[in-house]
């Protein structure tokens, strides 16, 4: 038996720069000093998912959660729902703390997934939530490190906008 951990091992780390390590790239950088009014700011002519309006509280939700769910479902649970998720957050506050709390949530549970890998154990493969494609473990580590990267980006730029909109012109 492969019981080699350099590949989950720089999976841990990459998600650690994702989630608070990286200070130009990761989430909690992303949102230092977010005050609540800059977390709840909906850009001007936003469109994405139907449910949202691009602030960043829903983004923080949007990441955390479909963290949660995805790790669910590779997982084998399957019990994680996006009611769940949602329901579980406004029981939380449905603010600010809320989403931070879940993001940590989401970080931790990554974190202890990949505790317990092997690198052979990341090509195992498992249905993916379209009942359809079958991904491997680490094609769902990769495309979550990419989503977290991803979000991080769009929280600074819509706190870019929030700024540009909230400061007088010079």
């Amino acid at each position: 038996m492969n019981s080699s951990r350099a590949l989950v091992t720089h999976w841990q780390q990459q998600f650690e720069a994702a989630y608070r390590g990286s200070r130009w790239h990761s989430v909690k950088e992303a949102i230092k000093g977010l005050k609540a009014d800059e977390a709840t700011w909906q850009p001007p002519h936003y469109k994405g998912f139907p449910w949202a309006h691009g602030s960043i509280i829903e983004i923080l939700f949007h990441v955390a959660g479909d963290t949660l769910y995805q790790l669910d479902y590779a997982f084998g649970q399957r019990t994680l729902t996006w009611d769940k998720l949602q329901e579980r957050f406004q029981r939380a506050g449905g603010d600010l703390d809320a989403a931070k709390g879940l993001l940590d949530e989401s970080f931790s549970v990554v974190q202890e997934y990949l505790k317990n890998l092997t690198d052979a154990d990341l090509a195992r493969t498992y249905i993916a939530p379209d009942g359809k494609t079958s991904k491997t473990l680490g094609e769902l580590f990769q495309m979550l490190l990419e989503h977290w990267f991803y979000h991080a980006g769009q929280i600074v730029y819509v706190r870019n906008l929030w700024a540009g909109l909230s400061s007088p012109n010079p």
